[in-house]
């Protein structure tokens, strides 16, 4: 073999020697500490971005939580709200049925009261006073007829005690808790003394009696 043939270099070798053999470079240390400079921002950015997505889910769960609270507070006050309109309309309606029915009696006596007015009999004459009085009288007894009729029924109004008692007739006195501690009250400042008298007398007794 001739002396000045080169001899082929192992695969090795040649790769030793061509930093650029098999498609891939060589990195400088200025490039690689760009890349772990780029791969550093990025797992920052990454752990930036699940920081917030955890906040957001945190705020998501809590919005989540004052929605469900405000539903409930906004259900509860609508419904009391709502059932308080309804009977205040239900009162306001019994209220109005009383105060029609009221009005029509009160038209019906100034009716009665008219008629009654326009009687006169002292300018009866006395040859016409017997038919006079037969007429005045069924007038007079429709009049008192609807006038005991629309107290007979007055217990029934809720809202007024105009109709419990006739005009000229004692009240009666409803019995309440507080009328009721009244009476006893006053009993009892009646009848202290005379209990206190009567327990001491039996004290003196007991105490003259006992050997």
């Amino acid at each position: 073999m001739p002396t000045g043939e080169l001899r082929p270099q192992p695969p090795y070798r040649q790769m030793e020697l061509n930093p650029h053999a098999g498609g891939e470079t060589l990195l400088s240390p200025e490039r690689a500490r760009e890349q772990a400079e780029k791969l550093r921002q990025q797992a920052e950015l990454l752990e930036q971005q699940r920081l917030q997505a955890e906040l957001q889910g945190r705020e998501l769960e809590q919005n989540n939580i004052r929605k469900a609270r405000f539903n409930d507070e906004l259900n509860r006050t609508g419904t009391s709200i709502h059932n308080a309109v309804r009977r205040i309309e239900r009162e306001l309606e019994s209220m109005s049925k009383e105060q029609q029915e009221l009005e029509l009696v009160c038209d019906c006596f100034k009716h009665h009261l008219q008629i009654l007015s326009a009687l006169q009999p002292e300018r009866w004459s006395t040859e016409s006073v017997g038919e006079h009085l037969r007429e005045a009288q069924l007038t007079l007894d429709r009049a008192d007829n609807d006038f005991c009729e629309a107290y007979a029924y007055g217990h029934k109004y809720r809202h007024t005690d105009v109709l419990l008692n006739r005009p000229g007739e004692t009240a009666e006195r409803k019995l309440t808790w507080k009328s009721l501690k009244g009476e006893m009250a006053r009993g009892l400042a009646f009848h202290l003394p005379l209990f206190v008298l009567i327990l001491i007398s039996w004290i003196i007794y007991i105490l003259v009696t006992t050997p």
